[in-house]
């Protein structure tokens, strides 16, 4: 039997590939598990810096949960504990290193789930995304903890409700996606963005989506009073030393390697 997630170092940027594409890369139990483990390892293993998510097949990046399996219920149900997919979402929040979205097929429930936990998503300018649960009886409650924060409130009900595909041009506009590009073009510019990310402070980055995570659920008044504390303790680190000592001296500045600061 194959893996059903491949995992692959690119040297401090881990790929992370939906294998399933038999099955459009439906989510099943053995899936969920592969990917809380997987963001687990990207979030203790100081020399990966970057994730990316992607899935085999240029057809379905993810059909959402597996209704064939043999095991199917099991998807939905918590079975004495949590829900397998809110299990990947708690995983992919806490693992502080920017989680990039490459998207080269169709993503539907679920699958629009993992699109939207990333931090940064890029797809390619021909695929769909979509809300077909109420088409098979369920609605999408697990990946409306993302969707309400993201999409406009009457164009995400209208997905819901309906279960109609918002297209790759629609996805951008709603700032569901970062950008649509050509198919053919996709990965250069998934490469810019991946080079560019590598090339920042890992630190800050670690911490600064630490703190948008917990920022968006703050009052105004509560988020400058944790922003000022954030900042304080990033401006202390080697790191912004190093920064401020490069800005100084004209060059770029050279960042710890697998150092936790």
């Amino acid at each position: 039997m194959s893996e059903v997630l491949l995992i692959e170092r690119r040297g401090a940027a881990l790929w992370l590939t939906l294998n399933r594409p038999e099955a459009h890369n439906a989510i099943n139990r053995a899936l969920t598990d592969a990917l809380v483990d997987a963001f687990e390892l990207a979030a203790s293993d100081e020399l990966v810096r970057v994730v990316v998510l992607t899935a085999g097949g240029d057809k379905t990046f993810c059909a959402g949960a597996d209704l064939k399996d043999a095991a199917g219920a099991s998807t939905f149900s918590a079975a004495g504990g949590e829900n397998p997919l809110v299990r990947v979402f708690r995983a992919m929040r806490a693992c502080r290193k920017p989680i990039v979205g490459r998207i080269v097929g169709s993503a539907l429930g679920g699958g629009l789930g993992l699109v939207a936990a990333c931090d940064l998503a890029y797809c390619a300018d021909d695929v769909r995304f979509g809300t077909p649960e109420v088409k098979v009886g369920v609605f999408p409650m697990m990946i409306s903890a993302y969707l309400m924060r993201q999409l406009p409130r009457r164009r995400y009900w209208e997905m819901a409700f309906l279960g109609d595909p918002l297209t790759a041009a629609e996805a951008q506009q709603c700032g569901l996606v970062n950008r649509a590009i050509p198919r053919a073009d996709l990965d250069a510019q998934l490469g810019v963005v991946v080079d560019k990310l590598l090339r920042n402070a890992p630190t800050a980055l670690r911490m600064g989506k630490q703190a948008l995570d917990v920022m968006q659920d703050m009052s105004f008044d509560q988020t400058l009073v944790y922003a000022d504390l954030m900042i304080e303790k990033l401006a202390a680190t080697e790191e912004a030393r190093e920064g401020r000592a490069a800005f100084a001296e004209k060059r770029a500045p050279r960042w710890a390697e697998g150092v936790a600061q």
